[in-house]
């Protein structure tokens, strides 16, 4: 499998935008009035500090808003991270 270059329905739960200021990610949870799942296009800077947050009734849309406003991001992808020198580099060998 490739790195992803968006977040979609398969990888959101692990791929998300960054630079070096600010960090953009879909979470999940529930709207503490009816109960209902709810998915979070997050914004939080260095520190977790939140920025910003809007939330959607459904995954297709939290894909849309999140792609559309932060897709000119770098995009990490956690099951394609990017090159490490790896242990042997590692000073505590």
């Amino acid at each position: 499998m490739k790195a992803a270059t968006e977040l979609t329905n398969d990888n959101w739960t692990f791929v998300h935008y960054k630079t070096d200021q600010y960090k953009a990610f879909i979470s999940m949870g529930a709207s503490p009035t009816s109960l209902e799942i709810q998915y979070f296009v997050t914004v939080t800077d260095k520190e977790n500090a939140e920025i910003f947050q809007s939330s959607h009734s459904e995954i297709e849309d939290a894909l849309a808003d999140i792609n559309k406003r932060y897709g000119h991001w770098p995009i990490f992808d956690a099951e394609h991270p990017p090159e490490a020198d790896g242990c042997s580099s590692c000073s505590a060998h």
